[in-house]
């Protein structure tokens, strides 16, 4: 388990600490407090020395076509605290199962990258060079193979004195891909829609014998919903995940509400990402108020169940109270949870960290804010 994490140049922490994590932590702040950027470097942290990964979470999340250069060179220059120091450098330290694990990222601009930025000209002792002059135009991305694309930078983590090396280019699927440290899940309020996944999704509910259970979760919440099936087209290709309702008639998973989609994927990375770290960025959204705190009791409870330790931001304090009384009917889940608030204290984000309980008494007896 992550016990803590120390972030260094990363996103707007320059140098912050997480402490006495918990199996289960939820992360409460106001808008633009940087939840999410907790979230992308404890993401990072998992991944350890591969880069590929981190070209999808923090850089990516498909905002703009992976082949387009510049678009990277933006992310790249954003997700650094100091973007104009020499090598572009960031850092994340963990105590994982009593061991700190430190990785240090050290990141060198391309030649490319100085023409974007002309600030890094004036390093150009540590410039990369670009592998080839065919950057007039941005490439087409069929033709992408055809020719060995350009560097956009040179990615260097370190880790226990080893030292491994990327290249940085485009598209991002070219960058190499290695085993992370952490096998690692990143969920934003998007990534329901993706369609491939949700089909993994119920292909590995269904080969666990687990679907069953699921669905009679929940059906308490969405009572029409009488199972999940995977139904071919006439032709025999394959379909998307369909809902099946108490009336016997179907429909695919994405003509739901967000709430459902999101409750399958969720419970069903859950069931595929065991012995992991999951991330889930606004867990509340796409939730209808009386769903929220049962909804978070589940995926709680398959948590423990699969050894899978969570980080949730929300900043909904009416849903942390929901949440909290739902698990206090629960005793177990309890000691398994934490409640951990950032706040802007005169430009510098205070952190308070309570337990589940200790949130209770503060909610309770006092009817103090957690967020």
């Amino acid at each position: 388990m992550l016990e803590s994490l120390q972030i260094e140049g990363f996103r707007k922490y320059n140098n912050f600490k997480l402490e006495n994590l918990n199996n289960i932590n939820y992360v409460l702040g106001d808008n633009n407090i940087g939840k999410t950027s907790v979230l992308e470097a404890i993401y990072t942290w998992s991944c350890g020395q591969n880069v590929a990964p981190m070209m999808a979470i923090p850089l990516g999340r498909a905002r703009y076509p992976s082949a387009n250069q510049y678009w990277i060179m933006d992310e790249l220059l954003s997700m650094i605290n100091q973007p104009h120091d020499m090598p572009l450098t960031m850092a994340f330290e963990g105590v994982y199962n009593g061991k700190k694990e430190r990785f240090v990222h050290s990141i060198y601009p391309s030649d490319l990258m100085a023409e974007f930025d002309p600030s890094f000209k004036n390093h150009m002792d540590k410039i990369v060079l670009r592998t080839n002059d065919m950057v007039a135009e941005q490439p087409n991305p069929i033709n992408m193979q055809m020719y060995n694309p350009p560097i956009i930078a040179q990615w260097d983590i370190t880790h226990g004195g080893n030292k491994v090396r990327a290249n940085v280019t485009a598209p991002v699927s070219m960058v190499s891909n290695t085993k992370s440290f952490v096998s690692a899940k990143y969920i934003d309020v998007l990534s329901h829609i993706a369609i491939k996944e949700s089909v993994q999704m119920y292909a590995a509910l269904k080969r666990e014998g687990m679907l069953d259970e699921v669905v009679k979760r929940i059906s308490k919440v969405f009572p029409e919903i009488a199972n999940f099936d995977m139904i071919p087209y006439p032709d025999g290709s394959q379909a998307p995940v369909s809902v099946v309702k108490k009336d016997g008639t179907s429909l695919p998973l994405y003509a739901y509400g967000d709430g459902v989609q999101r409750w399958f994927y969720i419970i069903g990375a859950l069931s595929i990402y065991k012995n992991s770290i999951i991330c889930i960025d606004e867990i509340d959204t796409g939730f209808h108020p009386g769903a929220q705190a049962d909804f978070c009791k589940n995926v709680s409870e398959y948590a423990i169940k699969n050894n899978v330790q969570l980080f949730i931001t929300t900043h909904n304090q009416e849903f942390i109270d929901r949440y909290l009384e739902e698990i206090g009917k629960k005793k177990s889940l309890m000691d398994k949870v934490n409640i951990i608030t950032m706040r802007n204290n005169d430009g510098k984000i205070a952190v308070r960290n309570l337990s589940a309980r200790e949130a209770c008494e503060v909610r309770n007896s006092f009817n103090m804010e957690l967020r």
